[in-house]
């Protein structure tokens, strides 16, 4: 999201960000040797491991893990790196895709304001390919998913209101990129899929998976100042026609900003904050969880409203642990004056029962627990904590009775920087 919305959370967590000279790691230290995980097969049923983003919000630095949470790498790539090919340095703002990484490249999402997707080697560390999606504008994407090895979507967060002075400078929309140039090849626009409400609420297309042709993409329907929303919504598109196929409006849910998929495809999972209105506390009554069945055409399964959990406001992390659980996390909040009034929650919950029970709490400091990302072929959760120890990631065990904290990995020791996003290669 963009940084000064970040910050309603991020600012509120002041406490923990510290800026840091971001060193150069030799190539001894980065992924390069990693013993051929570039090379396994996209069909392999459980992942190679996770990436993780750790970030002050001033530089990031990407490291990796294998599934049992063994450190491969502490920085494969960071915003000190002076990597082959590397032209863009990366920004505060980096994310993860929601897909899974295929092949030998890992993707980065460089948001706000840099709008650059960033190719980077697994093997070698090295960067064969940037592309900026900004055509003008800081676009702010994401998310990427791969349709094809010449076509890729890249949801793009931004709108922009001065459009005109470039090709597919509007915003708003899908971009549609060709990843083996790379070059920009087109957009969808998403416009059409706020009709009726009212013209100052923008689509702000979000998080998006791929299922059989169709894409999905979530909208948090946002304000141009971020200070307002309206309900949340998905949309599928037609990867061929490269149109809009279906709209589904999660009315009463705002502030929707997390996706998952289900292990089997069928269903999606997205967690919502509420509305944020310029405060450091979002709308709870807006908040929740809501499952989504694809087909044969977007429908709702199930909602969990946030009171449930007896919790805050639920995050952007948001997983499948198995295809009858799911693990997310829930937002803290500040006191006036800075003190904890309230933690970050880990929430496992159970599908067919409805119960849910805590995993885990934030070490005092709230809007420290952050994303989640699950493996249910592999029965492993990790999830980020930008506080407990300095910042580290747990690694979960899944298995019948549920999930178990296994250890904590300090993925990065020299830099200072707090993980924060994740995603699998």
């Amino acid at each position: 999201m963009r940084l000064h919305l970040l910050s309603l959370v991020a600012s509120a967590a002041a406490l923990l960000m510290v800026a840091c000279d971001v060193k150069d790691y030799t190539p001894e230290e980065t992924g390069i040797g990693l013993g051929g995980a570039g090379g396994a097969s996209d069909e392999a049923t459980c992942a190679r491991g996770a990436a993780v983003v750790s970030s002050d919000y001033l530089t990031s630095n990407v490291s990796l893990l294998d599934l049992d949470g063994t450190l491969l790498s502490p920085s494969l790539i960071s915003s000190g790196s002076a990597a082959a090919g590397l032209s863009l340095a990366l920004g505060g703002d980096v994310a993860l895709p929601t897909e899974r990484a295929r092949g030998e490249r890992l993707v980065l999402l460089d948001r706000y304001p840099a709008s650059v997707i960033t190719w980077v080697d697994l093997e070698t560390a090295e960067v064969p390919a940037q592309l900026s999606v900004a055509t003008g504008f800081s676009a702010n994407p994401h998310d990427y998913v791969r349709v094809s090895a010449t076509k890729a979507y890249v949801p793009r967060f931004e709108g922009n209101l001065d459009a005109g002075r470039e090709p597919l400078d509007q915003g708003n929309d899908v971009l549609i990129i060709d990843p083996s140039g790379p070059a920009i090849t087109g957009r969808i626009d998403l416009v059409d899929a706020m009709a009726g409400e009212d013209t100052r609420f923008f689509p702000r297309a979000d998080r998006a998976v791929l299922v059989d042709g169709l894409a999905y993409v979530l909208l948090g329907s946002h304000s141009e100042d971020l200070l307002e929303s309206t309900d949340s919504r998905i949309v599928s598109i037609d990867t061929e026609e490269d149109s809009l196929n279906d709209i589904l409006v999660l009315g009463g849910l705002q502030g929707c900003a997390g996706l998952a998929l289900s292990p089997d495809a069928s269903e999606i999972a997205v967690s919502c904050s509420g509305a944020w209105e310029g405060d450091s506390v979002a709308n709870v009554s807006e908040a929740g969880v809501v499952r989504v069945g694809l087909l044969p055409e977007l429908h709702e399964i199930e909602r969990y409203p946030a009171a449930s959990f007896s919790a805050g406001a639920v995050a952007t992390g948001i997983s499948y642990a198995d295809a009858g659980r799911l693990v997310f996390t829930t937002y803290g909040r500040f006191a006036v004056g800075g003190i904890s009034a309230a933690e970050d929650s880990l929430i496992e919950l159970d599908l067919e029962s409805g119960e849910s029970r805590v995993l885990l709490r934030s070490d005092e400091a709230p809007f420290s627990l952050g994303d989640v990302l699950c493996d249910a072929a592999c029965g492993v959760c990790f999830v980020t904590d930008a506080a407990r120890d300095g910042g580290v990631v747990h690694r979960f065990g899944v298995g019948a009775a549920g999930l178990s904290l296994e250890r904590s990995v300090i993925v990065e020791g020299s830099l200072g920087l707090p993980p924060r996003q994740l995603g699998w290669f």
